[in-house]
Formats: structure tokens, C-alpha cells, sequence
């Protein structure tokens, strides 16, 4: 379930923040692909980009079957310092 920055047609992918209940490893996450994974003990925060919905509602369907409660999905536009971001500082 990999995610790159351009999908079919050249769309560009959207970065995502996904907030869990709980914590969560960057091992657990691997077959999503890229996705960094910010943990706190109570909640962790999944970074990832997704080129369509369809790939965003992947993400969080694999999640929910492995009983992962979801507490938030926003969009991320937040800076360039972003391990994710591939544009650079």
C-alpha cells in the first residue's frame, strides 16, 4: 500500500495527520508504506501522504481491522520541515 508524492495522471498526493488512540509502532505501520508515526503513550499521530481518497480510506479501513481507534484525520499543511516533505528546509 505504498504512497508517493504523484499518483496516476501526475495528482499530486496530500499529506494527512491521523491521531490513534494508543501507541503505536513504526513496525505495525509498515505496509502502509511511508508513514511516519509520532507517538505519546496515550495517542500517536500517523503522517502520510495520500494521492486520492480511495488510498486515504485504504489507510483507515487497514487501521480499523486491526482494532485501531481512530480519533482524528486532518489534513496536514504544515511546514517544510517535515520528515515527509520532499521539498526540503
Amino acid at each position: 500500500m505504498e504512497t508517493g508524492s504523484k499518483g496516476s495522471a501526475g495528482v499530486k498526493a496530500r499529506r494527512y495527520r491521523i491521531t490513534v488512540r494508543g501507541e503505536v509502532s513504526q513496525t505495525f505501520v509498515e505496509p502502509l508504506g511511508q508513514v511516519l508515526v509520532e507517538s505519546t503513550g496515550d495517542e500517536s499521530v500517523l503522517s502520510c501522504e495520500v494521492v486520492d481518497q480511495a488510498k486515504l480510506q485504504a489507510v483507515l479501513s487497514w487501521l480499523y481491522q486491526r482494532g485501531v481507534e481512530i480519533v482524528s484525520v486532518i489534513p496536514d499543511n504544515g511546514g517544510s520541515n517535515h520528515p515527509l516533505d520532499s521539498r526540503g528546509p
